[in-house]
């Protein structure tokens, strides 16, 4: 039973209580004291009026229609019944039904008004909600017309800076080499060559990104051991990890992991997930690398819907804050000083290009995992 119900049922019990009690009091006073008389007659209204206010018509003249009923009898028993004598009385009764029949129609419709408001507002409130939505949705898609400008900008950009800082930088690169056979193998010139070489690499690295970002995809997909991308991703970011005293651990099936798709651009995800890694890490710490075959035989079930290939960087480094867990994938979005936002906004953009399914676990202080399973028919 809803409350509503037990609302109702309580006022009708409040009414007829209250009829009744009045009733028994005009049955029970002696007809000489009229005075009396007229106070129980007039109170018969508040039983009429709250049925009128809480039901409408329904309870107003139903509870008039009742009193008169009680009433009636009363009249024509105690007071004898004569009409000039009781004509006051009558025409009680049929204020009864005309004050019920009017309260009611009143209160009646003053629901009605107040239900049509309500509605109103309910519908002005789902307006409201959905305007905001839209002007959410408004403002995301001016975010992302200011990135595109921006990204508009960069691709003009890119063969400018091919010729203008990639050229002057390998050239740079090739001197440095030669300074560091011909300078000592020690002391203060050998460690500011070594400096030199690191920031001459870390200013490629962030030429490279750019361009990464801008650069058109190649779509030739070929059939290759996808372990074999692995090892060489591990193999040229494996002196970076050591001068921050980090360690690169692959974890690799025995069994060939061969697969079609652009082994390119699954070397590129690698890398920059590595690289992610290693910044997010602390010395000591380790980073893993693992591959492996989804679902194996003793997988039932898993979180991916088909059969396929599934790689995970894992370190153990600071991890994400679920507050900037929505933007980590946005270019040019970086907590990193050094970073230039762009690693993991080219892991997303080349697993969309080529469907295939992205995911992150992370505990802040704990480490991240990232997840990227690509879909194949594995024979």
């Amino acid at each position: 039973m809803s409350n509503n119900t037990i609302k109702q049922y309580v006022w009708w019990l409040i009414i007829s209580v209250l009829v009744i009690i009045i009733s028994i009091l005009h049955y029970t006073t002696p007809t000489m004291k009229w005075q009396y008389h007229l106070i129980f007659m007039q109170s018969y209204f508040i039983p009429i009026l709250l049925a009128a206010f809480q039901f409408g018509i329904r309870g107003g003249l139903g509870t008039a229609i009742a009193v008169s009923v009680l009433y009636f009898p009363h009249i024509m028993l105690q007071w004898g019944g004569l009409i000039e004598a009781n004509l006051m009385r009558f025409l009680q009764i049929l204020l009864f039904n005309i004050i019920g029949y009017l309260t009611g129609l009143k209160a009646q419709r003053e629901q009605a008004e107040k239900q049509r408001y309500q509605e109103a507002a309910e519908k002005l409130q789902k307006s409201y909600q959905q305007l905001q939505e839209k002007t959410a949705k408004i403002e995301e898609i001016e975010d992302q017309l200011r990135l595109s400008d921006r990204l508009a900008v960069i691709g003009e950009l890119t063969a400018s800076l091919a010729h203008e800082v990639r050229n002057p930088l390998g050239s740079i690169r090739g001197i440095v080499d030669i300074l560091q056979d011909e300078a000592p193998k020690s002391g203060k010139i050998q460690e500011f060559i070594d400096i030199l070489m690191q920031e001459t690499d870390r200013l490629n690295q962030v030429v490279e990104n750019y361009l990464n970002y801008a650069r058109q995809p190649k779509t030739e997909v070929i059939r290759f051991d996808a372990r074999n991308v692995i090892r060489n991703s591990e193999m040229l970011l494996k002196s970076r990890a050591r001068k921050v005293n980090v360690s690169i651990i692959t974890l690799l099936p025995d069994s060939h992991l061969y697969m079609d798709s652009h082994p390119g651009q699954l070397q590129q995800v690698i890398i920059n997930l590595i690289l992610n890694s290693i910044q997010a890490s602390k010395q000591g710490d380790k980073i893993t690398v693992k591959a492996e075959i989804v679902p194996t035989k003793e997988m039932q079930k898993t979180k991916w819907d088909t059969e396929g290939v599934l790689i995970q960087v894992s370190d153990q480094g600071s991890g994400i804050p679920k507050t900037e867990m929505e933007n980590i994938f946005r270019p040019f979005y970086t907590t990193n000083t050094e970073g230039t936002g762009l690693g993991l906004a080219i892991v997303k953009r080349i697993s969309n290009q080529n469907k295939w399914q992205l995911d992150v676990q992370s505990q802040p202080g704990e480490g991240t995992t990232f997840s990227v399973f690509i879909p194949q028919e594995i024979e």
